[in-house]
Parts: C-alpha cells; sequence; structure tokens
C-alpha cells in the first residue's frame, strides 16, 4: 500500500513541464530529457543527502541535512568534491567541500508502472581521490527502466585522512556513501524506485567502496546486490596502512612541527584551521617527497584510501578484510564481480616510460613484492621478488618483457585481488564472475604490448555510461562497439532487476546461460564479455596459480589484503 502512495503522489506532482517531488526536508525540482532511443526520463540532479561539511564538521561524519523552504532547483549537478590531482577539469563543474549531492534518474514509464521499479546506485571510482557523479549519463539506463542513482562523496584527505584514533578515525567518504544509501532506502519510493531492489555498483575505487559496505552491518538492508568492477577491498591500492605517518607529513607539510609532533588533536586543529587549497598544496608537496619511479605499475596502497578504523559508533571495518571475507563475516548479498582482461594498460601508452620503469625494478625486485606479505628483510624481498618476476618472465628481466611487467602489474593491483575475492565469497552468496576482454573504440584505450592482452581499466565503464560521450551519436562507432555496449547494459540491468545476469535465454545475450561461480569441486567458471560471449573456465590461471603458491609458503597467513 505504501508503494502505491508514493506511486499516486510522485504521479500527483509530475507535470509534463515541471516535475516536482515532495522529500521530507522539502520540495526539488527536476527536468525533463529524453533517450537517444526516444525513452523520455526525469533527472533530479543536485539533490542534498548530507549537511555541507565544512567548518568544524570537515574530518567527521556526515550529518542529515537541513530542511528547504520554496522548491529547489535539482536540475544540474554543477559541484564535485575537492580533487587531489585527475585529468583537468570537468566542464560545467566546480570544486568544493560543499559537495554532498547525489543524483536521481527515473524513466517516465515508473509513474504508469504497477510495481515500482529496481534501482541501481553507483559509486563513481578514481583512486579515492578523484571523481564526481557529474560525470556519469543516465541514458543506456533509462533505456533499460532502472532508476539510477549517482552520488558525490568526499576524496582525497577530505574523505580518507585519518590519524588511526578517535580523533580522526577515518573513511569519511564511505560514510559518506553510507549516509546516501541511506537516503535511498528512505526516499527512493517517492521517485517510484523499490528500496528492497537496490544494487550497488562501482568501478576501481568504486567497486571497493561497494565491497567495503558488503562487510559493514550498518549496511543491511540497503541493498539487495551488489555490483563490483575492477575493485575489491583485497586490492592493495584500496586501502591504506600507513595512514597514520600520511596524515602527519601533509599536517608537516604546513607546520613543520609536526615532523615531530604527534598529537593527533593538534594535528586535527591544524587542517581546521588551513584552507582547502593549503591542504591540497601540502598533499602535493608531500606527494612529491614520497614518490617512486615505480608508482603505477606497483601498488603498495593508494595514499587516499579507506582505512582500519579504531572501534567507533559509525566505524566501517575494524578488522582485517582478508581474515573477515574467509570466515564468512561479509553480508550474504547477490554479486556480481570481475575485471578487464588487463588492467594495467591504462596510462600506459608511452613504451618508453614502461621500459624505464622496467629498467628501474629490474635494479630491485624487492619493490614488486606485495606488503601484505609482510616480509621485512631486504634480501629476502629481494628474494622473493625474482620468485614474482620467474612467474612472469621465467626469470629474465622485464625490460625484455614490457608484456610481463604490464601483465605483472595487472595481476598485482586488482586481478589477483579479485579472483581471491570471488573465491572466498562463492561459497557465501550467489557470485557471478566475468572478464571484459572486447577491444573497441568506446573503450578508449589503444595501447598495445606484445605479451599482454588489449583491455585496459576503466574501459567497460565507457560502453555503460556513453564514454563520456554523446549517446545520441551512433555514427562513430563500428556495430560490434555498440552491440558490446547493448550487451553490457543489459546484463548490469538484468542483475540489478532479477539478482541473476542472464535469468532466461535472450537473444542480444548469444542465449548464454552464465553459471554461479562455483570453487569447491575445484572449478571457476566466468563470463568472457568479447565479440562473443562465452563460458570459460578459470581466468589467468598460471599467473594466479603462481601467486597463490607463493602466499602458501608463507609461515604468515594473517593477511589484510591479498
Amino acid at each position: 500500500m505504501y508503494k502505491q502512495i508514493s506511486l499516486l503522489a510522485l504521479l500527483a506532482q509530475i507535470t509534463s513541464q515541471e516535475p516536482i517531488v515532495q522529500l521530507p526536508n522539502g520540495q526539488i525540482l527536476g527536468r525533463e530529457d529524453i533517450t537517444s532511443e526516444g525513452v523520455q526520463y526525469y533527472a533530479f540532479e543536485k539533490i542534498p543527502f548530507a549537511a555541507p561539511p565544512v567548518g568544524d564538521l570537515r574530518f567527521k561524519s556526515p550529518q542529515p541535512p537541513e530542511n528547504w523552504d520554496g522548491v529547489l532547483n535539482t536540475t544540474t549537478l554543477d559541484v564535485m568534491c575537492i580533487q587531489i590531482g585527475g585529468s583537468g577539469p570537468v566542464p560545467g563543474v566546480s570544486a568544493s567541500e560543499d559537495c554532498l549531492y547525489l543524483n536521481v534518474f527515473l524513466p517516465t514509464i515508473s509513474l504508469n508502472s504497477s510495481e515500482p521499479l529496481a534501482v541501481m546506485a553507483y559509486i563513481f571510482g578514481g583512486a579515492y581521490r578523484v571523481g564526481t557523479a557529474a560525470e556519469y549519463k543516465a541514458d543506456l539506463f533509462m533505456n533499460h527502466g532502472v532508476i539510477l542513482v549517482a552520488m558525490n562523496y568526499r576524496v582525497g584527505p577530505f574523505g580518507f585522512i585519518s590519524t588511526q584514533d578517535e580523533v580522526i578515525p577515518g573513511n569519511n567518504g564511505l560514510k559518506d556513501q553510507l549516509l546516501a544509501l541511506q537516503w535511498i532506502n528512505n526516499n527512493i519510493a517517492l521517485f517510484g524506485g523499490d528500496p528492497n531492489k537496490v544494487t550497488i555498483f562501482g568501478q576501481s575505487a568504486g567497486g571497493g567502496s561497494c565491497a567495503y559496505h558488503l562487510l559493514n552491518q550498518n549496511s543491511l538492508g540497503l541493498f539487495q546486490g551488489a555490483i563490483l568492477e575492477s575493485g575489491t577491498f583485497l586490492s592493495p591500492g584500496m586501502y591504506q596502512r600507513d595512514s597514520r605517518n600520511i596524515a602527519f607529513g601533509v599536517g608537516a607539510a604546513i607546520y613543520p612541527s609536526f615532523e615531530t609532533n604527534q598529537d593527533s588533536e593538534a594535528l586535527l586543529q591544524l587542517l581546521l584551521n588551513s584552507t582547502a587549497d593549503e591542504i591540497k598544496a601540502a598533499v602535493e608537496q608531500y606527494s612529491n617527497k614520497v614518490s617512486q619511479p615505480w608508482e603505477g605499475f606497483v601498488d603498495q596502497g593508494s595514499m587516499w584510501a579507506p582505512v582500519i578504523e579504531v572501534k567507533n559508533p559509525d566505524a566501517i571495518v575494524t578488522r582485517k578484510m582478508y581474515g573477515l571475507l574467509s570466515a564468512g563475516n561479509i553480508l550474504p548479498i547477490p554479486t556480481m564481480m570481475g575485471f578487464t582482461s588487463e588492467e594495467s594498460l591504462l596510462g600506459k601508452d608511452d613504451p618508453e616510460m614502461v621500459k624505464s620503469v622496467a629498467i628501474s625494478i629490474d635494479a630491485d625486485l624487492s619493490v614488486i613484492v606485495p606488503n601484505d606479505m609482510e616480509i621485512m628483510d631486504n634480501e629476502e624481498r629481494g628474494q622473493e621478488g625474482t620468485l614474482i618476476r620467474e612467474i612472469y618472465t621465467d626469470g629474465e628481466p622485464f625490460e625484455d618483457h614490457l608484456g610481463a611487467l604490464i601483465r605483472y602489474s595487472s595481476d598485482n593491483t586488482l586481478t589477483r585481488a579479485m579472483i581471491k575475492h570471488a573465491e572466498l565469497f562463492s561459497s557465501i552468496a550467489p557470485t557471478f564472475f566475468y572478464q571484459f576482454s572486447y577491444d573497441g573504440i568506446i573503450g578508449g584505450i589503444d595501447a598495445h604490448y606484445d605479451g599482454a592482452d588489449n583491455v585496459g581499466h576503466t574501459e567497460e565503464l565507457k560502453y555503460l555510461f556513453c564514454g563520456g560521450s554523446d549517446c545520441t551519436d551512433t555514427t562513430k562507432y563500428p556495430e560490434d562497439d555498440l552491440l558490446t555496449r547493448e550487451r553490457l547494459i543489459t546484463i548490469w540491468t538484468n542483475f540489478a532487476k532479477y539478482q541473476n545476469p542472464t535469468p532466461e535465454p535472450q537473444s542480444i545475450l548469444q542465449n548464454v546461460t552464465w553459471p554461479q561461480l562455483k570453487t569447491d569441486e575445484g572449478d571457476f567458471f566466468y563470463l568472457d564479455i568479447n565479440s562473443d560471449l562465452e563460458v570459460q573456465n578459470h581466468p589467468k590461471q598460471k599467473y594466479y596459480e603462481g601467486w597463490a603458491t607463493l602466499y602458501g609458503a608463507l609461515d604468515y597467513t594473517d593477511f589484510d589484503t591479498f
């Protein structure tokens, strides 16, 4: 009955000219739009889901928004959270600490539907230091009859600085996301959405964020499905074990006494009294001081990433992630997850740069040993690094096998961790695993190395969200690209609707049946998404088995990542 009342209330408020929705905090005005396939939809952009995290709220958990008078214009999201680095400005979007807003897109068919629509809540990636919901277009999702929600969250030090104590516990970016998910649970019925059919999904840091929410018991009931695209809390880059030293290193770049002063409260006051620009400049100064030539190839933890918190009422995670997952202490939510066929191709379009890094790594193989192995002795690390290189080159230098270095980098940053995550999780909840292997124009990466595959990090994302281009212009893409785009959006929305990516044979999906992952019988079946859709067994088998052998030989087993 409540769902019917919500739909009727929405219908009563929306006219063809001005879509207006009454929220508990006040009224909002959206806009009407249309996809290239002629599907009409409403867009509500820049809806406040939290109070501005400014002043004393900087570095604290987000708080609910205040009420407003009149009708709030929510037709354009023109703000993103303060960015740390990145590829450049987003047109029409400015950076601000007042940034906690979300977008809701709903096809107008929801107004005439007898049942509320499935909801997909997107969490963007960007190494936990850049990104905004404003970059993601809803058109393709609207064609498939789901509601799409995309949220901003704090990134960089504003979202992930931590003193690893109760002063600045950390993970505020994840807590922003959690509050947005609570907002969806409380309000999405007012837009014709089903709060009991919500799928969270994200790519890279967004996928890792989704994985962290699966660990958080406070997330129970907020979503019923999850899609992890090239992201897991087991990835070295999606966890920071040295956050306290980073926090004080940034503080020292502002005020040198913090090179020796380890007072967390004093650091907090310094940061609260600094401008956002001063903090950004300090981060850049500290980053330049600690940067290494192999960064981008060897991931030992992104500077700004989730942390294991001290116990507090708002904590997202307080114990090591690998142990929690292997013990089954994770929400048993149906999950689809996977990676691109060569994640590390992103940013590797200069062979001379890759060769230079290969030479530096060959000179000191200790740097390629994951820190989660807890090998502290330099000589032992060098020996382990030699064993790691043997997996990829049979002992020859990376300098002579640049494609092998790319493969190592892909496995070290994401692939190995994604396979292990799925392996452990598949006995807990329905799990579907994929590899995106289609090398098309929309993907946007044109780097190729002998001995490496061809599809890099972020490429599948371009097919889901129009690649940042005009969705109405289909003339510049080959038919196979457009077919792959339609296949991907069908798979993703199928999962949101049915918690199964192939609930029944569909010609667009070549009538394939994608089996659930069950590794207890020695198999690892996954869907390879290429020009054809094909169920295959054991992704990256040679390399993963090599890593599993090395991890299995360690005396240390209390891992945090993998």
